[in-house]
């Protein structure tokens, strides 16, 4: 059975004021920005078995999905079933293999472009409003959206950084874990910011394979 709004919000108690949660998506934006100037694009990452360039075109549909979903809320009629786990995956493997931009260069310009078209979208959009509901939570703000998708700009800041020998950690961490708490993520004692990446399931040891010359 799915939770209620009333259960959802309880879930994350603790008000995070717009303006912070729209400074964190900035900096997450501008630090995948930054990075994917360097990344090598066939490159492992710690992100599954995705390479460089296809997280950085998974960030790019992921955007593209995020402007659908505030369409549909802004036009009074919010989605519904919307999925998680395998259906998601699927969905994002399907969206991934839709994209009409195959260089990676061009998906990180044009993610860039919609990420911050959405931000603008944002700081006009109201944050209690409904943007859809997700299976196993009903229904979720745009508010509680938003601090979700500080996650997915940073865990993949990181994981784009690693793949290039760095290392990326926001300055918000706390703000970015509150974010997370609504998914129950980043919910556990110690770093905020280790626990938000364990949340995501990714392996702290991971580093770039060497590549051994012949």
């Amino acid at each position: 059975m799915g939770q209620s709004v009333e259960m959802v919000e309880a879930a994350c108690d603790r008000h995070i004021e717009p303006e912070a949660v729209l400074a964190s998506y900035d900096a997450g934006v501008r630090a995948i920005e930054r990075i994917t100037s360097e990344v090598e694009w066939d490159v492992p990452t710690p992100c599954g078995g995705w390479r460089a360039v296809d997280v950085v075109g998974h960030l790019l549909a992921v955007a593209r999905y995020y402007h659908r979903l505030l369409d549909a809320a802004s036009a009074g009629e919010p989605r519904r079933d919307l999925p998680r786990g395998s259906q998601l995956a699927a969905m994002n493997a399907a969206d991934l293999d839709a994209l009409t931009e195959a260089e990676g260069g061009g998906r990180a310009r044009e993610f860039v472009k919609e990420a911050d078209a959405y931000a603008d979208r944002l700081r006009s959009a109201s944050w209690t409003m409904a943007l859809g509901e997700w299976s196993g939570l009903d229904a979720l703000t745009v508010g509680q959206h938003t601090g979700i998708v500080l996650g997915e700009w940073h865990v993949h800041a990181w994981d784009l950084a690693r793949s290039v020998g760095l290392d990326h950690r926001p300055d918000d961490a706390v703000i970015v874990a509150k974010g997370q708490e609504v998914m129950l993520r980043g919910t556990g004692p110690g770093d905020p910011w280790i626990q938000v990446l364990k949340g995501y399931g990714r392996n702290l040891d991971w580093s770039r394979p060497t590549v051994r010359s012949e």
